[in-house]
């Protein structure tokens, strides 16, 4: 079946789609190159980059103004108590144990990024988009070891 002139698409339209596809997505994009390069399968390293990938949420509301509100701090408080603990036991149990637990706290932290993604409250939407693609890729690389 032939495409009639109006329905091929150009080489410039080519390269407008490919441009505006990297001005729209280049959290995502910096994401996979950063997973590309390769991260530790390991629960000592990953489990204190979880640890701060919380600790950018409360920091980055208070900054922002986002913070206001008892309900707010305390959700925000709660979060980085969970990955904080999640983080810790990570440490504390066996070494598949670890990865799973790490991995799952990692997923949840993905759920938690893409919440504020939506909403676009607490962090800029750019973060939350490449922390959201950066902790998936993390969980199925600390799941790898386990599964294999």
């Amino acid at each position: 079946m032939e495409l009639d002139e109006k329905e091929k698409i150009t080489k410039k339209d080519w390269k407008f789609c490919c441009v505006e596809l990297i001005k729209k997505r280049w959290p995502s994009l910096v994401a996979l190159a950063i997973a590309a390069e390769g991260l530790p399968a390991s629960a000592d390293p990953m489990s204190l980059i979880l640890i701060l990938a919380a600790l950018v949420y409360p920091i980055s509301g208070a900054i922002r103004g986002h913070l206001r509100g008892v309900r707010t701090i305390l959700i925000q408080a709660i979060a980085l108590a969970f990955f904080g603990v999640i983080a810790l036991v990570s440490l504390y149990v066996d070494r598949d144990t670890g990865l799973i637990l790490l991995a799952a706290g990692y997923l949840g932290h993905t759920v938690w990024d893409f919440f504020h993604h939506r909403t676009d409250t607490i962090v800029p939407r750019w973060y939350a988009e490449f922390c959201a693609v950066l902790d998936f890729l993390i969980a199925m690389m600390l799941l790898a070891p386990v599964l294999s």
